[in-house]
Protein backbone atom coordinates (compact mmCIF):
# COMPACT_ATOMS: atom_id res chain seq x y z
CA UNK A 1 0.00 0.00 0.00
CA UNK A 2 1.17 3.52 -0.87
CA UNK A 3 0.71 6.22 1.27
CA UNK A 4 -0.52 9.43 -0.94
CA UNK A 5 0.79 12.70 -0.26
CA UNK A 6 -0.76 15.64 -0.14
CA UNK A 7 1.66 17.25 -1.89
CA UNK A 8 1.33 15.27 -4.80
CA UNK A 9 -2.42 15.79 -5.15
CA UNK A 10 -1.79 19.51 -5.51
CA UNK A 11 -0.32 18.76 -8.14
CA UNK A 12 -3.09 16.61 -9.43
CA UNK A 13 -5.85 19.40 -8.39
CA UNK A 14 -4.27 22.20 -10.52
CA UNK A 15 -3.67 19.76 -13.78
CA UNK A 16 -7.42 18.61 -13.41
CA UNK A 17 -8.38 22.99 -13.20
CA UNK A 18 -6.22 24.01 -15.44
CA UNK A 19 -6.64 21.61 -18.28
CA UNK A 20 -3.00 21.83 -19.54
CA UNK A 21 -0.13 21.37 -18.15
CA UNK A 22 2.06 24.56 -19.14
CA UNK A 23 -1.33 26.47 -16.91
CA UNK A 24 -0.69 24.11 -14.21
CA UNK A 25 3.08 25.01 -13.77
CA UNK A 26 2.29 28.97 -14.29
CA UNK A 27 -0.45 28.42 -11.84
CA UNK A 28 2.35 26.55 -8.99
CA UNK A 29 4.91 28.37 -10.30
CA UNK A 30 7.31 25.57 -11.08
CA UNK A 31 8.38 24.64 -14.88
CA UNK A 32 6.56 22.13 -17.39
CA UNK A 33 8.78 19.01 -16.90
CA UNK A 34 8.36 18.86 -12.75
CA UNK A 35 4.61 19.07 -13.13
CA UNK A 36 4.95 16.00 -15.76
CA UNK A 37 7.12 14.17 -13.58
CA UNK A 38 5.19 14.67 -10.57
CA UNK A 39 2.12 13.45 -12.59
CA UNK A 40 4.01 10.85 -14.22
CA UNK A 41 5.43 9.56 -10.65
CA UNK A 42 1.54 9.62 -9.43
CA UNK A 43 -0.07 7.42 -11.55
CA UNK A 44 3.14 5.06 -11.54
CA UNK A 45 3.55 4.97 -7.93
CA UNK A 46 -0.45 4.01 -7.22
CA UNK A 47 -0.67 2.22 -10.47
CA UNK A 48 -3.62 4.71 -11.69
CA UNK A 49 -3.95 6.38 -15.05
CA UNK A 50 -5.77 10.00 -13.74
CA UNK A 51 -5.96 11.59 -16.93
CA UNK A 52 -5.95 11.40 -20.74
CA UNK A 53 -3.34 13.31 -22.63
CA UNK A 54 -4.85 14.78 -25.51
CA UNK A 55 -3.98 17.57 -28.28
CA UNK A 56 -6.39 20.05 -27.00
CA UNK A 57 -4.93 19.13 -23.26
CA UNK A 58 -5.35 16.98 -20.02
CA UNK A 59 -8.64 15.72 -19.71
CA UNK A 60 -9.43 13.60 -16.25
CA UNK A 61 -10.40 9.55 -16.65
CA UNK A 62 -12.94 8.09 -14.72
CA UNK A 63 -11.08 7.18 -12.01
CA UNK A 64 -9.12 10.29 -12.03
CA UNK A 65 -12.56 11.64 -11.65
CA UNK A 66 -12.87 9.57 -8.62
CA UNK A 67 -9.68 11.06 -6.87
CA UNK A 68 -10.74 14.28 -7.37
CA UNK A 69 -13.64 14.29 -5.45
CA UNK A 70 -11.86 13.02 -3.09
CA UNK A 71 -9.08 15.46 -3.18
CA UNK A 72 -10.90 18.26 -3.18
CA UNK A 73 -12.54 17.59 0.11
CA UNK A 74 -9.04 16.81 1.47
CA UNK A 75 -8.48 20.68 0.38
CA UNK A 76 -11.09 21.56 1.90
CA UNK A 77 -10.53 20.19 5.26
CA UNK A 78 -6.56 21.41 4.64
CA UNK A 79 -8.14 24.88 4.23
CA UNK A 80 -10.72 24.99 7.22
CA UNK A 81 -7.69 23.64 9.76
CA UNK A 82 -6.02 26.61 8.07
CA UNK A 83 -8.28 28.88 8.61
CA UNK A 84 -9.19 27.85 12.06
CA UNK A 85 -4.97 27.95 13.00
CA UNK A 86 -4.38 31.41 11.35
CA UNK A 87 -7.90 32.86 12.95
CA UNK A 88 -6.93 31.80 16.53
CA UNK A 89 -3.09 33.78 15.82
CA UNK A 90 -4.79 36.35 14.19
CA UNK A 91 -7.65 36.74 17.61
CA UNK A 92 -4.70 36.65 19.55
CA UNK A 93 -6.14 34.08 21.98
CA UNK A 94 -4.06 31.11 23.71
CA UNK A 95 -1.54 30.61 25.97
CA UNK A 96 1.72 32.41 25.91
CA UNK A 97 4.62 31.18 27.62
CA UNK A 98 7.09 33.07 29.84
CA UNK A 99 10.58 32.28 31.75
CA UNK A 100 12.29 34.92 33.41
CA UNK A 101 13.45 35.57 37.21
CA UNK A 102 11.94 35.69 40.22
CA UNK A 103 13.40 38.97 40.59
CA UNK A 104 12.64 40.55 37.49
CA UNK A 105 9.07 39.22 37.72
CA UNK A 106 8.50 40.98 41.24
CA UNK A 107 10.26 44.15 40.90
CA UNK A 108 9.95 44.99 37.17
CA UNK A 109 7.81 42.54 34.90
CA UNK A 110 4.68 42.31 37.30
CA UNK A 111 3.02 45.58 35.88
CA UNK A 112 3.86 45.23 32.52
CA UNK A 113 2.61 41.60 32.23
CA UNK A 114 -0.73 43.26 33.87
CA UNK A 115 -1.23 45.94 30.89
CA UNK A 116 -0.41 43.30 28.73
CA UNK A 117 -3.09 41.61 29.72
CA UNK A 118 -5.38 44.60 29.66
CA UNK A 119 -5.01 45.21 25.93
CA UNK A 120 -4.93 41.30 24.84
CA UNK A 121 -7.65 40.01 27.68
CA UNK A 122 -8.11 36.20 25.43
CA UNK A 123 -4.16 36.06 26.12
CA UNK A 124 -3.34 33.24 28.90
CA UNK A 125 0.02 33.54 30.32
CA UNK A 126 2.01 31.25 31.41
CA UNK A 127 4.84 31.88 33.74
CA UNK A 128 7.82 29.95 34.84
CA UNK A 129 10.06 32.05 37.81
CA UNK A 130 13.64 29.86 37.64
CA UNK A 131 17.34 31.01 37.30
CA UNK A 132 17.58 28.19 35.41
CA UNK A 133 18.00 28.39 31.51
CA UNK A 134 15.24 26.92 30.16
CA UNK A 135 15.89 25.19 26.97
CA UNK A 136 13.79 27.00 24.25
CA UNK A 137 15.31 25.34 21.62
CA UNK A 138 13.30 22.52 23.08
CA UNK A 139 9.85 24.47 23.37
CA UNK A 140 10.23 24.49 27.37
CA UNK A 141 8.93 28.14 27.11
CA UNK A 142 7.87 30.55 24.30
CA UNK A 143 9.58 33.71 25.54
CA UNK A 144 12.59 34.20 28.11
CA UNK A 145 13.15 37.22 29.65
CA UNK A 146 16.61 37.49 31.24
CA UNK A 147 20.28 38.65 31.63
CA UNK A 148 22.67 37.24 29.62
CA UNK A 149 25.93 38.34 27.38
CA UNK A 150 24.55 37.16 23.66
CA UNK A 151 21.87 36.01 22.11
CA UNK A 152 22.18 32.20 21.78
CA UNK A 153 23.09 31.39 18.26
CA UNK A 154 19.71 29.72 17.83
CA UNK A 155 17.50 32.35 19.26
CA UNK A 156 16.29 35.54 18.25
CA UNK A 157 15.69 38.57 20.60
CA UNK A 158 15.73 41.84 21.27
CA UNK A 159 17.92 43.97 23.90
CA UNK A 160 15.65 45.40 26.52
CA UNK A 161 18.07 47.29 28.83
CA UNK A 162 21.46 47.37 30.44
CA UNK A 163 21.20 45.58 34.13
CA UNK A 164 23.52 47.52 36.35
CA UNK A 165 25.38 45.00 39.28
CA UNK A 166 27.20 45.80 42.42
CA UNK A 167 27.99 44.87 45.64
CA UNK A 168 26.24 44.89 48.95
CA UNK A 169 26.01 43.94 52.57
CA UNK A 170 24.43 44.80 55.76
CA UNK A 171 25.84 48.30 57.12
CA UNK A 172 26.56 46.90 59.91
CA UNK A 173 28.82 44.10 57.88
CA UNK A 174 30.32 46.43 55.79
CA UNK A 175 31.67 48.84 58.47
CA UNK A 176 33.43 45.51 60.43
CA UNK A 177 35.24 45.28 57.36
CA UNK A 178 38.70 46.15 56.85
CA UNK A 179 38.15 49.01 54.67
CA UNK A 180 41.85 48.79 52.41
CA UNK A 181 40.64 45.30 51.58
CA UNK A 182 37.18 44.79 51.46
CA UNK A 183 37.31 42.05 48.99
CA UNK A 184 40.32 39.93 51.00
CA UNK A 185 38.53 40.41 54.04
CA UNK A 186 34.71 39.89 53.36
CA UNK A 187 32.54 36.34 53.26
CA UNK A 188 30.84 36.08 50.06
CA UNK A 189 27.78 34.93 49.36
CA UNK A 190 27.60 33.83 45.63
CA UNK A 191 25.00 32.27 43.19
CA UNK A 192 26.43 28.72 41.77
CA UNK A 193 28.71 29.15 39.01
CA UNK A 194 26.36 28.92 35.60
CA UNK A 195 23.37 30.26 37.50
CA UNK A 196 23.73 33.91 36.65
CA UNK A 197 25.01 35.97 33.81
CA UNK A 198 27.61 37.66 35.60
CA UNK A 199 29.84 36.84 38.14
CA UNK A 200 32.89 37.91 40.39
CA UNK A 201 33.99 34.74 41.81
CA UNK A 202 36.85 34.40 39.95
CA UNK A 203 38.40 37.26 41.70
CA UNK A 204 37.82 35.46 45.01
CA UNK A 205 39.02 31.98 47.03
CA UNK A 206 37.02 29.63 47.26
CA UNK A 207 37.59 29.31 51.14
CA UNK A 208 35.92 32.85 51.11
CA UNK A 209 32.72 31.91 49.49
CA UNK A 210 30.48 31.02 52.60
CA UNK A 211 27.09 30.24 50.68
CA UNK A 212 26.02 29.29 47.36
CA UNK A 213 22.12 29.63 45.78
CA UNK A 214 20.51 29.24 42.66
CA UNK A 215 18.00 32.56 43.56
CA UNK A 216 19.50 36.17 44.66
CA UNK A 217 16.86 35.73 47.09
CA UNK A 218 18.59 33.55 49.59
CA UNK A 219 21.58 35.59 49.15
CA UNK A 220 19.62 38.57 50.37
CA UNK A 221 18.29 37.05 53.22
CA UNK A 222 21.99 35.67 53.82
CA UNK A 223 23.11 39.26 53.67
CA UNK A 224 20.77 41.02 55.60
CA UNK A 225 21.64 38.38 58.67
CA UNK A 226 25.37 39.53 58.20
CA UNK A 227 26.86 36.22 56.30
CA UNK A 228 28.60 38.41 53.93
CA UNK A 229 28.80 40.61 50.93
CA UNK A 230 26.35 39.42 47.95
CA UNK A 231 26.55 40.35 43.95
CA UNK A 232 23.71 41.75 43.21
CA UNK A 233 21.51 43.70 40.34
CA UNK A 234 20.88 46.90 41.65
CA UNK A 235 17.61 47.03 40.54
CA UNK A 236 16.92 44.03 43.20
CA UNK A 237 20.19 45.30 45.72
CA UNK A 238 18.56 49.02 46.23
CA UNK A 239 15.05 47.68 47.00
CA UNK A 240 16.15 46.53 50.43
CA UNK A 241 16.18 49.05 52.95
CA UNK A 242 18.32 46.11 55.13
CA UNK A 243 21.43 46.32 52.64
CA UNK A 244 23.79 49.04 51.49
CA UNK A 245 25.83 49.21 48.03
CA UNK A 246 29.63 48.78 48.76
CA UNK A 247 31.99 51.62 47.25
CA UNK A 248 34.05 49.66 45.66
CA UNK A 249 35.39 49.01 41.46
CA UNK A 250 34.73 45.43 40.76
CA UNK A 251 35.06 43.46 37.21
CA UNK A 252 31.69 43.03 34.87
CA UNK A 253 29.31 45.75 36.61
CA UNK A 254 26.85 45.38 33.91
CA UNK A 255 24.88 42.98 31.58
CA UNK A 256 22.30 43.31 29.21
CA UNK A 257 18.41 42.14 30.02
CA UNK A 258 17.69 39.89 26.76
CA UNK A 259 14.14 39.17 25.30
CA UNK A 260 14.54 35.74 23.75
CA UNK A 261 12.50 33.43 21.36
CA UNK A 262 12.61 30.57 19.04
CA UNK A 263 13.14 30.96 15.32
CA UNK A 264 10.25 28.81 14.91
CA UNK A 265 8.06 31.14 16.73
CA UNK A 266 9.06 34.68 16.15
CA UNK A 267 6.00 34.84 13.35
CA UNK A 268 3.47 33.67 16.28
CA UNK A 269 0.99 36.70 16.76
CA UNK A 270 1.42 36.18 20.45
CA UNK A 271 5.10 36.69 20.31
CA UNK A 272 5.44 39.35 17.78
CA UNK A 273 2.48 40.87 20.28
CA UNK A 274 4.32 40.66 23.37
CA UNK A 275 7.66 41.66 21.88
CA UNK A 276 6.09 45.23 20.35
CA UNK A 277 4.35 45.64 23.58
CA UNK A 278 7.66 44.86 25.92
CA UNK A 279 9.77 46.90 24.12
CA UNK A 280 8.06 50.11 24.87
CA UNK A 281 7.00 49.45 28.12
CA UNK A 282 10.34 48.19 29.70
CA UNK A 283 11.90 52.18 28.64
CA UNK A 284 10.52 53.41 31.97
CA UNK A 285 12.57 50.90 33.73
CA UNK A 286 15.57 51.95 31.92
CA UNK A 287 17.34 54.00 35.20
CA UNK A 288 16.22 51.84 37.64
CA UNK A 289 17.58 48.45 35.76
CA UNK A 290 21.06 50.23 34.28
Amino acid sequence: MHNIRWDDLQYVLTVANEGSLSAAARALGVNHSTVLRRIDTFEYRHKLRIFHKLPTGYKLTVEGQKLLESALAIESTVRELEHKIFGQELKLEGTLRITTTDALSRLILGTHLAAFHRLYPKIQLELSLTSRQLDISHLDADIAIRPANELPAHLVGTKLSKIAFGVYGSPEYINGLKSKHPLKSASWLMMHRGSASLQVSELISEDKIVMKADSFEPLIIAAENQMGLAYLPCFLGNSKRALQRVDMEVMHQNTDLWMMTHKDLEDSARVRAFFNFMKGAIKSDHNRLA
